[in-house]
């Protein structure tokens, strides 16, 4: 269970701008879960989450950079290079690479986005990311063309 909040908690702080903790435990209670504040701030402590700026003022929640892989910078340049294109179809994403590196971004992003993404399939020139909802494909999808100066 502690593993289902932590992904959802993660794909809430991804989606909105969650500012105080009192948020997220109404938000996490409104998805199903039983939760206090006091565990909120734990996961928050264990997930690695910091304040930043929101775009819309004041600070929100977000994942530290700190938290992420050692290699990270390997790994968006590799991801970079490599895509051709990247669209949406309900709850998946289709990423085109070149050929013989659909591979190589799916372990890059699944190394990446492991709180956004439920899983990858990845052949010679495609790789399908699986994500909860519509509403969650079109937000990674949009942050994915962001980061990487691709059209959506």
């Amino acid at each position: 269970m502690k593993k289902k909040r932590h992904r959802q908690l993660m794909r809430l702080i991804t989606e909105q701008d969650i500012k105080t903790q009192e948020q997220l435990t109404e938000l996490l209670k409104a998805e199903g879960f039983a939760v206090t504040q006091a565990t909120v701030s734990r996961d928050i402590k264990e997930l690695g989450l910091v304040k930043t700026n929101a775009a819309s003022g004041g600070y929100k929640y977000a994942v530290s950079a700190i938290g992420e892989p050692e290699n990270a910078s390997e790994h968006l340049d590799i991801f970079s290079k490599a895509v051709i294109s990247i669209d949406s179809a309900l709850n998946q994403i289709v990423i085109k690479t070149y050929a013989g590196m659909a591979q190589a971004v799916a372990a890059s992003l699944d190394r990446l986005m492991n709180a956004e993404i439920l899983g990858s399939v990845a052949g010679d020139d495609t790789v399908l990311l699986i994500v909860r909802s519509e509403e969650s494909a079109e937000h990674t999808v949009k942050r994915l063309s962001k980061m990487f100066g691709r059209r959506e």
